[in-house]
């Protein structure tokens, strides 16, 4: 049997046989780099649409985060997850990232910088000023989007 070891939420090291998810249920699992064996689970909270402050909220009671995408990596397979399921194509998301605190500076919830421009954020984003203070997935790229306050969308969390 083949085995993997991932390190748990909780920072104990645990031997897991392959193919079994670590995720709860609901989350998706995700490899945001396929050479290291550490799983990524993501929730796309598609049961009713929140503003930023709530979905950062919901992801917290669960307990996650709003989903941090800065491994362009699962990004990219975040897209894919989302052109593979039809339900999802003509919506947007919340994840976490916001420049609220100080403009034009975006950080993730979790206080590390965003990486800007090229190839993640859409051309000319973010765009919006003391507006749009928090970032999204918008259809039907899903790129990073500086999105309008107090709009709501669905929302990504991650374990």
């Amino acid at each position: 049997m083949k085995e993997l070891w991932h390190l748990s939420a909780l920072g104990i090291l645990l031997l897991i046989p392959s193919g079994e998810a670590l995720c709860p249920e609901g989350f998706v699992s995700f490899f945001a780099d396929p050479s290291i064996p550490m799983e990524t689970c993501l929730l796309f909270a598609m049961d009713r649409k929140r503003e930023w402050h709530e979905a950062h909220t919901y992801c917290k009671s669960l307990p996650s985060d709003l989903a941090n995408l800065d491994d362009g990596e699962l990004h990219w397979q975040v897209i894919d997850y989302i052109h593979r399921n039809p339900d999802m194509l003509d919506e947007a998301f919340h994840i976490g990232c916001t420049d609220e605190n100080y403009e034009g500076k975006w950080f993730w919830t979790d206080g590390s910088p965003v990486r800007m421009g090229p190839p993640h954020w859409f051309y000319n984003q973010p765009d919006g000023g003391t507006k749009e203070n928090y970032c999204c997935l918008y259809y039907d790229d899903f790129l990073y989007s500086s999105c309008v306050n107090r709009q709501t969308m669905y929302t990504i969390c991650q374990i």
